[in-house]
C-alpha cells in the first residue's frame, strides 16, 4: 500500500527515471552529414517494470525539434543501446553544434559533428552536341552544405567504346559563380567539340560541373564531303 501522504509515481516519472544513464558519459555524440547524423544512445531502465522507448527528439536552440524513429523494450534494471539517425536541414553548416537529445522525457546534452556534404545537381544532365562551338545554359543546384565555386574551364576525354580515349570536349563558363548551400544558379557556357571525331562512331564525354557531371553525346553523322 502507498505510504500515507505520498502519491504513487506516475508513468511519466517512471519513464523519465528509466532514461537515466549514469554509467555513460552525459554527452551524446552524433556524427555524419546533415541527412544522416547517427549515434547509439545508451538508455538504462532504473524502474521495476519494462519500459518502451518510442522515438527520440533532437533539440537545438533556435531550431524546430527533430524527431527520429527508435524503438527499444528495456527490461527492469537493464540497459539498451538504441541506434538513432536524425535528419537535419541539408544546408546545416559543417562543424560542431551543441544540442540536446530527449529520451523518455529527459533531455541529455549532445554534440553534433556535422560533416561537409558535397551534393550538386546539374540540369540538363545530358546534352547532344556536334563538332564545333555551341552555347549551352545549365542550371546548377547546390543540395549540400558548403559553398561550390564553379571553374571557368573544364574538360573531359571523349569515349567511343574503343580501348583509347579520344580528344577533349571543353566547357567554358563565361562568368563562373559560387553557389551557396541550398542555392540555384543559371550558368551560361560554351561547349567546344573537336572537329576530328570519327563520324561513324558515337562519342561520349562526362564534363565535371562542380561534383556533378554533364554528359555530352556526339552522335554518328554523315561526314562532310571535301570538294575535289
Amino acid at each position: 500500500m502507498p505510504t500515507p501522504g505520498k502519491k504513487p509515481k506516475s508513468t511519466a516519472k517512471r519513464a523519465a527515471k528509466a532514461a537515466r544513464s549514469p554509467r555513460q558519459p552525459p554527452g551524446i555524440v552524433l556524427a555524419g552529414p546533415p541527412g544522416q547524423l547517427r549515434a547509439t544512445v545508451s538508455v538504462e531502465n532504473a524502474v521495476d517494470q519494462r519500459v518502451t522507448v518510442r522515438g527520440l527528439v533532437l533539440h537545438r536552440e533556435g531550431e524546430a525539434p527533430v524527431s527520429a524513429p527508435a524503438t527499444a523494450l528495456i527490461p527492469p534494471g537493464a540497459t539498451a543501446e538504441v541506434p538513432v539517425t536524425f535528419r537535419l536541414d541539408p544546408t546545416t553548416a559543417p562543424g560542431e553544434h551543441t544540442a540536446e537529445v530527449e529520451v523518455g522525457g529527459v533531455r541529455r546534452a549532445a554534440l553534433l559533428h556535422v560533416e561537409p556534404d558535397l551534393s550538386v545537381r546539374v540540369s540538363p544532365r545530358r546534352t547532344l552536341a556536334a563538332p564545333g562551338r555551341q552555347a549551352v545554359t545549365l542550371l546548377v543546384v547546390n543540395d549540400g552544405n558548403v559553398d561550390l565555386a564553379l571553374a571557368r574551364t573544364t574538360r573531359a576525354r571523349t569515349d567511343d567504346g574503343g580501348p583509347d580515349p579520344g580528344p577533349d570536349v571543353v566547357l567554358e563558363v563565361a562568368d563562373p559563380p559560387t553557389v551557396g548551400p541550398g542555392a540555384t544558379a543559371t550558368v551560361s557556357a560554351n561547349l567546344d567539340v573537336p572537329a576530328d571525331l570519327d563520324p561513324t562512331r558515337r562519342h561520349v564525354a562526362r564534363i565535371p560541373v562542380g561534383t556533378a557531371d554533364l554528359e555530352v553525346i556526339v552522335l554518328p553523322r554523315t561526314a562532310s564531303e571535301t570538294p575535289s
